[in-house]
């Protein structure tokens, strides 16, 4: 049933797979490269179907294969073709990806959660850095505004130390963003480096 339910996960954007990876997450990359699989499949059925019923209208015999390449169904099917080749070769990479159209559904929902949030957004106030109990060196930084920049690939220099960002948690008012923090790995390679302030909030307004 898991797995099922990864078939289904595996064809979304990351923007609906949130809060549904417990269940199928130990399955998507399989399932993404079964569902890019049919996807191929399925377009190639319906790719030969139109071919064949467009071979009797078209103006060259010889040329009917590239005139119905370039009708508008013909280059729907390539479209999905594609599609399910780019995803097929990143799930045998390690990628589980989403169907490519899909991707523009999630950014536009994804738009309308960023103007809602700013719409209620909690007042500024300096951010909370916690040390965790781990003998890791874990930092909790509790924030009010969302940090843009901050990802996997950012190093983040506090009181003269290095981190790395390990994940993004959400939490209650008025610090509703919550990034986790671990020491930087001395073999890790400095991509980005922000010198990070509790009390940089009350500038990133301005910027």
């Amino acid at each position: 049933m898991d797995f099922l339910f990864a078939l289904l996960l595996s064809i979304l954007p990351p923007h609906y797979r949130r809060g549904y990876l417990h269940i199928g997450g130990p399955y998507l990359l399989q399932a993404a490269a079964v569902t890019s699989f049919l996807e191929i499949v399925i377009v190639c059925i319906f790719y030969a179907k139109g071919f064949v019923e467009y071979i009797p209208s078209a103006s060259i015999g010889p040329a009917a294969f590239l005139e119905y390449f370039f009708t508008g169904k013909g280059l729907l099917l390539a479209f999905f073709f594609l599609d399910g080749a780019i995803r097929l070769l990143a799930a045998i990479a390690g990628q589980a990806l989403a169907i490519i159209p899909l991707y523009f559904v999630s950014w536009i929902h994804d738009l309308f959660d960023r103007r809602a949030i700013r719409k209620r957004e909690c007042p500024l106030v300096p951010d909370l850095v916690e040390r965790t109990d781990t003998s890791g060196g874990e930092l909790r930084i509790l924030t009010c505004r969302p940090r843009k920049n901050w990802d996997k690939w950012m190093t983040v220099m506090y009181e003269e130390n290095l981190y790395e960002i390990t994940g993004a948690e959400f939490a209650l008012p008025p610090r509703p963003y919550v990034y986790v923090l671990r020491p930087k790995p001395e073999s890790k390679v400095i991509r980005g480096l922000h010198r990070y302030d509790p009390d940089e909030v009350f500038h990133l307004e301005n910027n």
